[in-house]
């Protein structure tokens, strides 16, 4: 990045959140000036602010320390390890068993952000995937994610999303993906028939949190060919039971 692209105010909040270390999680004002080698009076705004936003509380003698804004923030990306640790062994079990391409991913703005990726075959597509970003509205792992969003999300994601063809079979209508997420969202999973790449097809299904609120989704893809003969639901069946599997690891009570 760009030196002229830098915000300093914003360094300068990043530079005084690492002055703390575990010998010294309390300092005043005056030490974290020298620690930044300037003087207190510049840092003074800086940090009012990060005190006001939660990220420094300040004690009874002014002293600074971590807030537990970082703790919340923290807690997110903790969140995301401990899915990929109860993901990971489910994945795997069914990329061998089976000899398909497991994955997981989230929802990022737009996108979906892969996580994990187990390979039951040689594949040369997305072989790096974990933290690639790719387009929601043509994959499968998209599907479910979007189609779990409140109806006035997805409205604003169709509206705001350029539909470009991936492949010849990339869904750009907005009014079929409307259509489409609707019935993924009642059939509890999500297909993705060529439309990301020719010759794969690929399904996927929500794992969901204790609250049952979908964090996640799991997907397997194999070559089209695989899935000829009525072997679709077999592969349905095996992508909803792993993402069953995962989502009780991680609290979500499975209705009977």
């Amino acid at each position: 990045m760009e030196a002229k692209y830098v915000n300093k105010s914003l360094q300068r909040a990043l530079r005084i959140l690492d002055v703390f270390v575990p010998e010294q999680m309390a300092l005043s004002a005056t030490e974290i000036a020298n620690r930044l080698d300037t003087l207190p009076g510049t840092i003074y705004p800086t940090l009012a602010t990060l005190e006001r936003a939660g990220y420094l509380v300040r004690d009874m003698n002014k002293r600074y320390s971590l807030g537990l804004k970082l703790l919340e923030r923290a807690n997110l990306v903790l969140g995301k390890m401990d899915l990929r640790t109860a993901a990971q062994p489910y994945l795997k079990e069914v990329a061998k068993e089976y000899k398909v391409n497991t994955h997981l991913a989230v929802l990022y703005d737009d996108s979906v952000m892969y996580l994990l990726r187990e390979e039951g075959y040689p594949s040369v597509i997305i072989r790096e995937v974990v933290g690639q970003r790719v387009q929601a509205y043509c994959t499968a792992l998209g599907k479910v994610l979007l189609a779990a969003l409140s109806p006035d999300l997805i409205e604003h994601y169709v509206n705001s999303v350029t539909l470009e063809p991936v492949t010849p079979f990339t869904i750009t209508d907005p009014i079929r993906l409307r259509g489409e997420l609707a019935a993924v969202a009642d059939q509890g999973y999500a297909v993705d028939n060529e439309e990301f790449h020719e010759g794969s097809l690929c399904v996927a299904a929500p794992i969901r949190d204790y609250q049952g609120n979908t964090i996640a989704a799991t997907s397997l893809s194999i070559a089209k060919s695989v899935a000829a003969g009525g072997q679709l639901q077999r592969f349905v069946d095996v992508i909803r039971h792993c993402a069953e599997s995962i989502s009780q690891e991680l609290g979500h009570k499975i209705l009977s």
